[in-house]
């Protein structure tokens, strides 16, 4: 089995179907995950199902990484890949095997009989906006000193629910759901072409030890600073969501509707960019999403304080809710490299020298 996905994932177009059909028999027709899987049949429809077991196999088999030493895009490898030899994310094909095994006993065990549970399993299979999207994620990341913990083990491949992802998939559904959206198209291209991307997937990095382009954020090498966990994304989805949600001129009864739900918080001061401080507008945003300009963009999403090459110790790094925000083209150029308290502390400075010259 193991050479037959090794044939899978060498060729030029993967298939996921392929690798379904070749391999999900191992826990198929085994007699001590069949009754599991028997229970997944039953409890969801054939297309619910199967998402259900692409997820499961991509989760524990597989892995998008960057194709070296170009650094251009990825290529699903599996985890005993060569490129991951002496990784913390290899993993061997029989290790593979428990991860999955273990996922499919919780989740027909004890998992899916909590209906909250339930509700956000179907909240991803019916409102994903990434392949194979499911609630896994790592337990936790090795310490940045440790150099022997594999992060990809039995026991650290876990399902997840909390409160934030609840949140977040049921603000999903309603915005993309045309019966509860006022402008159902829109926020489908927002969380497209905007959210995904600055949420999950990393940038293009052509220095320092772990270079990146495009990588899932939780599949990149663990000691990186580009590096997050999937429930801390979502949280990031959920933060940027929510800005949006209060940019000057956001439709008024829609946002109250959220509020009513405490899917949104009470109380939300309008965005702003957080160099420029000019009130972020909402109707622009949605023009220039609409209507784009190649090469142009007055939204942008970037981090407070630029993560650090290379340095995940950094006080003022990391891919977090609370380091991310819209951002405005002028204030993004403006700031460039520098933390916001540095490029807040410049413009002090430059409003000083202008006032001491009479020139503001």
């Amino acid at each position: 089995m193991q050479k037959i996905i090794d044939q899978l994932i060498a060729s030029d177009r993967f298939s996921m179907k392929l690798l379904y059909d070749s391999a999900w028999s191992i826990f198929s027709t085994n007699k001590a995950t069949s009754d599991s899987i028997n229970i997944l049949r039953n409890d969801f429809s054939n297309n619910k199902y199967k998402q259900i077991a692409f997820g499961i196999l991509r989760h524990a088999f597989l892995i998008e990484l960057v194709k070296i030493p170009g650094i251009e895009t990825t290529k699903f490898r599996t985890r005993w890949y060569s490129q991951l030899s002496g990784d913390p994310r290899e993993c061997s094909f029989n290790e593979c095997v428990e991860i999955a095994q273990d996922l499919v006993f919780t989740l027909t065990g004890v998992w899916l009989k909590n209906s909250e549970n339930l509700e956000v399993l179907t909240l991803f299979l019916e409102h994903g906006i990434l392949p194979y999207e499911l609630p896994i994620d790592y337990v936790e990341r090795p310490a940045i000193n440790d150099m022997a913990t594999k992060i990809h083990r039995k026991g650290n491949v876990v399902w997840i629910v909390d409160e934030n992802v609840i949140r977040t998939l049921k603000l999903r559904q309603y915005l993309t759901n045309p019966q509860t959206s006022p402008d159902a198209v829109f926020f489908k291209k927002v969380l497209d072409d905007k959210i995904k991307i600055k949420t999950y997937l990393t940038d293009r990095v052509l220095t320092g030890l772990y270079k990146t382009n495009r990588e899932k954020r939780w599949e990149v090498h663990p000691r990186s600073v580009h590096f997050s966990l999937r429930r801390v994304c979502i949280a990031i989805e959920y933060e940027l969501i929510t800005q949006l949600c209060a940019f000057e001129g956001f439709p008024e009864n829609f946002r109250e509707m959220l509020q009513e739900q405490e899917i949104l918080p009470q109380a939300m001061e309008i965005s702003r960019c957080p160099i420029t401080l000019e009130p972020l507008v909402f109707q622009k945003f949605r023009e220039e999403l609409m209507n784009p300009t190649h090469g142009k963009s007055n939204f942008q999403v970037g981090h407070l304080n630029p993560l650090k090459l290379d340095d995940p110790n950094s006080l003022i790094a990391g891919h977090t809710p609370g380091n991310i925000s819209w951002i405005s083209a002028n204030g993004n150029r403006i700031q460039g490299s520098m933390s916001l308290e540095e490029v807040r502390n410049l413009l002090k400075q430059i409003t000083h020298n202008y006032e001491n010259e009479g020139l503001a």
